[in-house]
């Protein structure tokens, strides 16, 4: 019988909305209800943002300073950066309005979003990646990345159809790039995620790479390019592990903030992020926390096409 594990669950959660008070014009009494704008919105002394620990922590908490410096710099007022212990961590500080912004992957923000948390505002920019892995620095950077199925050099696979049968690593089964594109991937193209392969969860993207290179699986779906976190150790990675395919392009990670923020201060935290990313010292900060090379303005129908994905991944039964 063929290995499978479980995926993760989204949580639907549905939140009442509170009415703000204030003092409003009557109106007529035979008009209709109507709900009523807010009145107030939530502008707080020291704004609060949380950073998703994607990265070693050591590293994510000696940026944090920095950014926090520089956002304070740039919108002239108190800012406080933390880095919280994993995505839900932040996506319950930002329900409850302990944090203001938070800087949530793809589809942490979806899920965010859904619980009426965040409120998407900017979208990262870097450059694409080559299929062999370079970057490619002469072209403009854009908004989203693709997953790659790469495979043994000695198995076989030069297409998603010959996959079925095999065993595939992934960093896990709540990674975005590592299986939920890729698993959507296999039903585009008539493979039954669930029956017709064998999923092996190797706890990171470096760690399906070195799955395939050892033999212990036959492919593997990660970012592109995660043979690069490996080739110092093993030099001849791309010649053992070859590209064999892209998803499609995945939209990039978010920098949300919760509803009901003042809409002056969310126009301002959007310029600070924007600004900082133009300056030397503020690039460096933002690459070195995630890879950033900069930030566009984004609206949350970027996001549909994660939702679709997720919704059909409803449907399967993993176990």
């Amino acid at each position: 019988m063929k290995k499978v594990l479980s995926l993760f669950v989204f949580a639907l959660l549905m939140l009442g909305v509170v009415a703000c008070a204030g003092t409003t014009t009557a109106a007529p009494t035979t008009a209709a209800p109507t709900t009523a704008a807010p009145t107030t919105y939530i502008n707080p002394e020291t704004l609060k943002v949380q950073l998703i620990p994607s990265k070693d922590i050591a590293l994510l908490d000696a940026q944090r300073g920095p950014l926090q410096d520089l956002l304070s710099e740039e919108l002239g007022m108190d800012v406080l950066v933390t880095v919280a212990t994993d995505y839900n961590a932040l996506i319950e500080a930002m329900k409850s309005k302990q944090v203001h912004v938070g800087l949530l992957a793809t589809a942490s923000y979806v899920l965010a979003k859904e619980e009426g948390a965040a409120e998407v505002i900017l979208k990262s920019l870097r450059y694409d990646v080559g299929d062999d892995g370079s970057l490619l620095t002469d072209q403009p950077l854009v908004d989203g990345y693709k997953s790659q199925l790469v495979a043994s050099s000695t198995s076989g696979i030069t297409s998603v159809a010959g996959l079925e049968g095999k065993t595939i690593a992934i960093a896990s089964f709540t990674s975005t790039s590592g299986f939920v594109w890729p698993a959507n991937l296999l039903a585009d193209n008539g493979l039954d995620p669930m029956t017709d392969v064998t999923w092996i969860n190797a706890g990171s993207h470096d760690g399906a790479i070195l799955a395939v290179y050892n033999g212990q699986a036959d492919a593997a779906f990660t970012y592109k390019d995660a043979r690069n976190v490996v080739i110092g150790d093993y030099p001849d990675v791309r010649e053992k592990v070859v590209f064999v395919t892209n998803t499609e392009f995945i939209p990039n990670d978010t920098i949300s903030v919760i509803p009901g923020l003042d809409p002056e201060l969310v126009e301002r935290i959007k310029d600070a992020f924007i600004a900082i990313s133009q300056t030397e010292e503020g690039h460096d900060i933002i690459f070195n926390v995630y890879s950033h090379e900069g930030y566009a303005e984004a609206v949350d129908s970027d996001y549909d096409i994660v939702r679709t994905y997720l919704a059909r991944q409803e449907e399967w039964t993993f176990g």
